[in-house]
């Protein structure tokens, strides 16, 4: 492609965390102009620990690629000021502040749609704009556990588990882009903006998907079931000989095979596990014969065996065997990204286009390394009014905290 998809797309982004600048890192990726404003201290992630370079926190730099970044304190009438003439010369304005703090701040949606009728806001809270739960405070494990995902991660009479990976702030951040997506699409239509609401909670709740069906429908909530399935057995992690592997081979085609390709033939024919729905009610018996079978197995010759017969498996690998897999590998998952005198790993967006693996990867900003440029260029604002901008903005910047790890 000549141009990315999203190029002439400006996003004015007030998030931190994870949730936001997830989402505004994909809409960068797609080529968007996504101008980063931050307070006098900075992101928070600026300084997440444990690993950082040159000073600043690897969490920030995998999540704050291709954005420019303002210092811009929102209380203050100035810069509030230079903010809005922002805002006229933009697409997009993503926050992910509490309950009623936009409108504190005098960036909601009703106000900036006065001076920029085509604008889109998105805003993503913990658990909605409304609803008695609305002013709690949100986390990704907080909400991984309200919204029932912690009862039923983990092994079958264990403890709650949080996810690995941060699924509550990765899905809001992902429904975020869809809904800002969608409303440019309508604004073509109408020529006025929309504003899209996001939220933690029920992002992570919507992750439930059929799970929840099953509970309603039944009036029974889920159980744990380990790396298992609640109906496709078997479909789970099994220990080898010298390590782990994972089987799925519930679809009745694929049991067969199975069960012949393991000497397990007579599995197969016992009517206890000859359909599905039989399987999964007598799963207990069905594992065990399994399991000890496949303990007699190295996981390579496992993975050889099964994937010649078309058995869907595959090895069990920790994170840095995943980013080296041959796949991540031939897309270029895993690539580097320059800051300051390093060159930083990070996981690339996983969308192409025509066939192209690849997107433009300049660094994340430093703390308003872009405040005169945009604030001239997009703002319209002269040289002196920059100037006392920039200079009310370094007299907070004593605040901001220092790194308590060290470089990685």
């Amino acid at each position: 492609m000549s141009a990315l998809p999203l190029c002439g797309m400006r996003v004015l982004d007030l998030t931190q965390a994870l949730a936001g600048p997830f989402a505004t890192m994909i809409m960068a990726d797609l080529g968007a102009d996504v101008i980063k404003i931050e307070s006098p201290k900075g992101d928070m992630t600026r300084m997440t620990p444990p690993h950082y370079t040159s000073g600043t926190s690897l969490y920030f730099i995998a999540n704050n690629r291709n954005k420019r970044s303002v210092v811009l304190d929102l209380k203050n009438e100035a810069h509030l000021d230079a903010f809005y003439a922002l805002v006229r010369k933009a697409d997009v304005v993503f926050s992910n502040f509490s309950v009623g703090v936009v409108e504190r701040l005098k960036i909601d949606h009703e106000t900036l749609v006065q001076m920029n009728p085509a604008i889109v806001t998105c805003n993503i809270t913990g658990y909605g704009r409304k609803g008695s739960q609305s002013n709690r405070r949100a986390v990704d494990v907080i909400v991984q556990s309200i919204a029932g995902a912690m009862s039923i991660t983990g092994e079958p009479g264990g403890r709650p588990v949080r996810a690995g990976v941060p699924s509550g702030d990765l899905s809001a951040g992902l429904y975020a882009v869809i809904g800002i997506l969608a409303a440019l699409h309508a604004r073509r239509e109408t020529g006025r903006g929309m504003r899209v609401d996001g939220s933690l909670f029920h992002s992570q709740l919507s992750l439930l998907n059929y799970m929840a069906t099953y509970a309603v429908a039944t009036g029974r909530s889920p159980e744990k079931v380990g790396s298992g399935h609640p109906g496709t057995v078997p479909s789970q992690c099994f220990e080898t000989s010298d390590g782990w592997i994972t089987i799925d081979a519930g679809f009745n085609q694929h049991f067969t095979q199975f069960c012949r390709l393991l000497g397990l033939e007579q599995l197969a024919e016992d009517p206890r596990f000859k359909e599905r729905p039989a399987r999964a009610k007598h799963r207990e018996p069905l594992l065990a014969r399994i399991s000890a079978e496949v303990r007699k197995h190295s996981t390579a010759s496992l993975l050889q065996l099964l994937d010649a017969n078309g058995i869907p498996c595959g090895p069990v690998n920790d994170v840095l065997a995943a980013v080296t897999n041959p796949q991540s590998i031939e897309y270029q998952s895993m690539r580097s990204v320059p800051f300051l005198d390093a060159e930083v790993p990070v996981l690339a967006t996983p969308i192409w286009f025509d066939g192209s693996v690849g997107h433009p990867l300049n660094p994340p900003p430093l703390l308003g390394q872009h405040t005169r440029d945009v604030l001239r260029e997009l703002g319209g604002l002269p040289d002196d009014r920059i100037d006392a901008i920039i200079g009310a903005a370094r007299g907070t910047d004593s605040q901001r905290p220092s790194p308590t790890g060290a470089d990685t």
